[in-house]
């Protein structure tokens, strides 16, 4: 397993599509206006959201195939299809459960919690229903990347991330161009092409939902397999989906609060400069996606402990130099992709997230080794304790300090974050290293 080239794959789906946003993001919000690209972020954050809404399912694939890897018996093969159908039939349901969840609350997201104006009350109602549709091919795709990551296939799994990332921001524009400012028939695009993705994803992994030769069963064994298949799925993925849930509310949440708290009018000052600088965490997250089978993997606790190590301080050193590159060019990139004033109003925010960028960075190495040992329900934990904290947090000092109060709020939570997680694995070599060899 090459951690540089999967690495590499991983920075090419999720960072190419940075180009899209550059191009189309200022058309769109010229066209859509601040309230109503404000209402888009919103619709962007809950497909982001949700297709995490899988019960773990995803990254629970990742763990169990990742250690089945590096045998290839027939045996192994077929486990690997078992836990693939598994997931596949979690992350289905998951996501009709989102779905359901989204479309019941869309009236009131549009008319009364967000705070948008009765201009745009009824197409946002709409779009929000539509994106509820969305949800289960969201879910779906989430599940049918992680079996790839876990087989090691990154380059396809990346291509399916790439052709996603440049739809979320060339289709609206297309769809303005086409039909004019209207939220609904952008969402409607977003979802089809989200069923396409869903398509892609199938296709690229034909060769492992074939019925193979050497599976030799009854169709009462078979079920029997699928459901303890879903019950070992589950067990890990319990936990990682209260994170899943969790983690991006934290992440994204804060611009419903906002909308709640301040309008919709105000948030694209807010919610472009977070976009933005959130991206720079595709390289933490890139590497991670490939550390995470490679961790998995290492049965001798010095060398995982020296792994983790080496890669912890490499991520210190890649996240200081992207953030300080960021602090100096994120003013006139503002002015010359948005304009000066937008700028002016959203400069002294965007510092606040390149803060909190470099602090999350480094945190998610950490993060990925805890989930790679198996320690999901200590992570799913920590977030628990840090959402309950985070509204509070964001709630006082929103009210106090408007959009760079939410700012900050968001950079305490992740430090509470980086101190639980890091904290918890010296707890764990500490432990490790005094059991007898």
């Amino acid at each position: 397993m090459s951690l540089r080239k999967n690495t590499i794959w991983n920075l090419i789906g999720s960072g190419a599509p940075l180009l899209a946003a550059l191009a189309f993001i200022p058309y769109t919000l010229a066209r859509l206006g601040e309230e109503g690209f404000g209402v888009l972020t919103l619709i962007w954050a809950l497909i982001g959201y949700f297709s995490l809404f899988d019960f773990g399912a995803g990254r629970a694939m990742t763990y169990e195939i990742s250690r089945l890897q590096n045998q290839q018996s027939g045996q192994d093969l077929a486990k690997i299809q078992m836990i693939l159908k598994s997931g596949l039939v979690l992350t289905t349901a998951t996501g009709l459960l989102g779905c359901l969840l989204i479309w019941f609350l869309a009236p009131h997201l549009a008319q009364d919690w967000l705070k948008i104006s009765s201009h745009w009350q009824a197409d946002s109602q709409l779009a929000l229903q539509i994106t509820a549709l969305g949800i289960i091919p969201a879910t779906i795709t989430s599940g049918l990347r992680g079996a790839m990551e876990g087989m090691g296939y990154f380059m396809p799994s990346n291509v399916n991330k790439l052709l996603l990332g440049f739809s979320m921001f060339t289709t609206p524009a297309i769809s303005i161009a086409l039909h004019g400012p209207s939220l609904w028939q952008i969402t409607l695009y977003l979802v089809v092409i989200r069923l396409f993705i869903v398509v892609f994803g199938f296709i690229q992994l034909r060769h492992c939902l074939r019925i193979k030769n050497y599976i030799v069963t009854t169709s009462n064994t078979a079920l029997t397999s699928l459901q303890r298949q879903m019950r070992d799925l589950m067990s890990y993925g319990v936990w990682v989906s209260v994170t899943g849930i969790i983690s991006p509310l934290m992440m994204y949440g804060d611009r419903f609060f906002i909308s709640a708290l301040v309008g919709a009018d105000k948030l694209s000052v807010y919610a472009i400069p977070q976009e933005g600088l959130i991206r720079l965490l595709i390289v933490p997250a890139a590497i991670c996606g490939a550390l995470m089978p490679l961790f998995a993997s290492i049965l001798n606790h010095d060398e995982l402990q020296k792994t983790y190590s080496d890669n912890y301080r490499r991520m210190i050193k890649i996240m200081g130099a992207l953030c300080g590159l960021a602090a100096l060019t994120i003013y006139p990139v503002l002015s010359v992709w948005i304009t000066p004033e937008f700028a002016s109003k959203a400069y002294p925010i965007a510092l606040i997230f390149i803060v909190g960028a470099f602090i999350n960075g480094v945190a998610t190495v950490s993060y990925t080794f805890l989930h790679a040992v198996g320690k999901t329900k200590l992570t799913a934990q920590f977030h628990i304790a840090e959402l309950l904290i985070y509204i509070a947090m964001i709630y006082v000092l929103t009210k106090q300090f408007g959009l760079m109060g939410a700012a900050i709020a968001w950079v305490l939570r992740v430090t509470i974050d980086l101190v639980l997680l890091n904290t918890a694995i010296a707890y764990f070599n500490k432990r490790a290293n005094s059991e007898p060899r």
